[in-house]
């Protein structure tokens, strides 16, 4: 009994100190992504993955590529089945795709790019993968890839790799602000940090170690019954 109490209180306390990690992670990746927006030039370069500044907001200026959005088939947005729009922003430095919002059709008026310079200001994000595609095997018609990453952007605009940052940007506001817009597309949706909120990991600590102490208060009433043994009746 008392190595299968230890092997539990130790198991308990392991996991609480796992959430309470997990809930200081996410609170220092919401930090980050708090921090004020810094010039994309300073924080990220074409053909080099974005690593530990993915999540950061960033400014850039530039010019969208003027061959038209770029469609991404089947993403949800509030609950309703619609398009992700894309837009290619030549930089100067380099070509960076940005996720301008959702739609609920492709042909949606305001799918359609500003010209001249523009300035953005969004979240840098990492690339997606195949698995966030909805038919990773589908063949596309032109305008269409099936999620938003450097080689399917490259495929599709002729882009080298080297010029394509090692990633997206998630549009939150664009100077000049255009007649029509796609809605816009939460970064807590799009990225989201966990599958569940930071406080529910802190009290997820909280538990595991509660649980660890009644181990230890069972032990202990159990060792106490057992050394003080049954309790004698005395004689009338």
């Amino acid at each position: 009994m008392h190595i299968a109490t230890a092997v539990v209180v130790v198991v308990f306390v392991a996991l609480g100190w796992w959430q309470f990690g997990v809930y200081r992670d996410s609170q220092a990746r919401q930090e980050l992504r708090d921090r004020p927006a810094a010039p994309l030039t300073a924080l990220a370069s074409p053909g080099r993955p974005f690593g530990p500044t993915a999540d950061r907001a960033v400014v850039a200026i530039g010019s969208y590529r003027t061959d038209g959005p770029l469609s991404v088939p089947a993403r949800e947005h509030e609950g309703v089945l619609g398009w992700y729009t894309v837009g290619v922003l030549e930089t100067g430095d380099g070509a960076l795709p940005v996720l301008r919002g959702w739609l609920a059709e492709p042909t949606d008026l305001a799918a359609e790019l500003p010209a001249g310079r523009v300035t953005v200001t969004g979240h840098l994000l990492p690339p997606e993968t195949s698995a966030d595609a909805a038919d990773p095997g589908a063949d596309l018609p032109t305008g269409q890839i099936g999620f938003v990453a450097p080689e399917p952007v490259g495929a599709e605009t002729g882009i080298d790799q080297a010029e394509l940052y090692r990633g997206y940007l998630l549009l939150t506001a664009e100077v000049p602000r255009p007649a029509l817009a796609p809605e816009p597309l939460e970064l807590s949706v799009v990225e989201p940090i966990r599958n569940v909120g930071p406080l529910q990991n802190l009290s997820y600590w909280a538990l595991w170690w509660i649980f660890a102490g009644a181990v230890i208060v069972f032990w202990f009433s159990s060792a106490r019954s057992a050394v003080r043994g049954p309790e004698r009746v005395k004689p009338g």
